[in-house]
């Protein structure tokens, strides 16, 4: 099976949507023959797969091509002209099909071009607007769009309210690769980043914006003054730098590579989702995040909501402390008993890292190719 992984991202670039490309599509390549279609600049060098394993750390057994801009432009202008000349690149090879993570690539394929087409997203589509709604109910019945990858059941509700069958969906919640770090231990990291030895630190690692509810954050080191709280992957003096900037228990770090970050999360006591239902449904950019399997692959006590999509993976004092969405009163309650209860923390943390030693990138890009095969028997 020959396919194309068409994506308007700039490989090779630093966020957790990049990450999780290569991750799923080195792990895919194990298995197809596979092509990353990639966006470019043509004012600068496009990067090799060599380049590409050393920045992910990730062998990359996927052939590699360029669709150039000639110059930077608007980015939506720069998405339609991707999509348009992408779906016309994949006619001149012999593809079994197309798959992406792109809404334009999806129609420019289904207009252009003769080949079936897979979608994979963690936004539940169909359930942002009328658009979408619209958009996603003429897909589920055209004869090209064969079917969903989902990362989490969470937004594959949403494209079973708009009529695709269930069949068509496969749920595929990322993964953690252990091999990828060298871990150190707790009392280095912390001496490494003069963190104290004696308090205990609960960590967020992630976009540092109001938007993702990290006032709630701040508000919880102002409630445990006795306690240091890190915020790991400031990129701007934003509104949560200048809100925190004099809470001296508080301490923000710029971005860090992955291995560091892990580093620190480990050599962290509790780590932070924030409890609130912001991020998902007001922001409308984040569903079940990617950091919730690197949190649980560390081993730290995890304390984030009790929503639909985290309570896929997490539950409460299983693998995590899990309180009520929005709900400040058990937040500081349900904070304080996980910071008294040392054994809780090991216990939960333990069993969170547990789970996700079977939790592989192989072991997902297996049931991908299984989803994908049965429409070519």
């Amino acid at each position: 099976m020959k396919i194309a992984f068409i994506s308007d991202q700039f490989f090779p670039r630093t966020s957790a949507d990049s990450e999780q490309i290569i991750s799923s599509l080195s792990a895919l390549s194990k298995l197809i023959d596979l092509t990353l279609i990639s966006a470019g600049y043509r004012s600068k060098p496009n990067v090799n797969t060599s380049e590409l394993e050393e920045y992910y750390g990730r062998k990359c057994d996927f052939q590699l091509e360029f669709i150039n801009h000639l110059f930077k432009n608007i980015r939506g202008i720069e998405k339609l002209f991707f999509s348009v000349k992408s779906a016309f690149r994949t006619k001149s090879f012999d593809y079994d099909m197309v798959y992406t993570r792109n809404i334009p690539v999806v129609l420019s394929i289904i207009l252009f071009t003769n080949l079936p087409i897979i979608f994979e997203s963690y936004r539940p589509w169909p359930s942002r607007n009328i658009f979408s709604n619209l958009l996603f109910k003429w897909l589920s019945n055209h004869p090209k769009f064969l079917g969903v990858v989902l990362h989490s059941s969470f937004a594959k509700s949403s494209f079973v309210q708009a009529g695709f069958k269930e069949e068509d969906l496969l749920v595929a919640h990322n993964a953690f690769d252990f091999s990828l770090y060298e871990i150190k231990k707790p009392t280095v990291v912390r001496r490494e980043f003069d963190l104290p030895q004696d308090k205990i630190i609960t960590t967020y690692s992630g976009r540092v914006t109001m938007k993702k509810g990290l006032g709630r954050l701040i508000e919880l080191a102002k409630s445990f003054p006795d306690q240091l709280f890190l915020i790991i992957g400031s990129e701007s003096h934003g509104e949560v730098e200048k809100k925190a900037k004099n809470i001296k228990n508080i301490r923000i770090l710029g971005w860090l590579d992955r291995k560091t970050v892990f580093n620190l999360l480990k050599a962290s006591d509790i780590l932070y989702i924030p409890p609130t239902l912001m991020a998902r449904d007001v922001s409308k950019n984040t569903v079940l995040p990617i950091k919730t399997f690197i949190y649980k692959a560390s081993a730290t006590a995890i304390f984030g909501p009790a929503s639909k999509d985290i309570e896929e993976v997490l539950t409460h004092k299983k693998n995590a402390y899990l309180v009520e969405p929005d709900n400040w009163n058990e937040e500081v309650e349900g904070f304080k008993e996980l910071v008294e209860k040392v054994n809780l923390r090991k216990q939960i943390g333990a069993q969170a890292s547990f789970e996700m030693k079977t939790n592989t990138w192989d072991k997902r890009a297996e049931e991908i190719l299984s989803f994908i095969s049965k429409y070519f028997n």
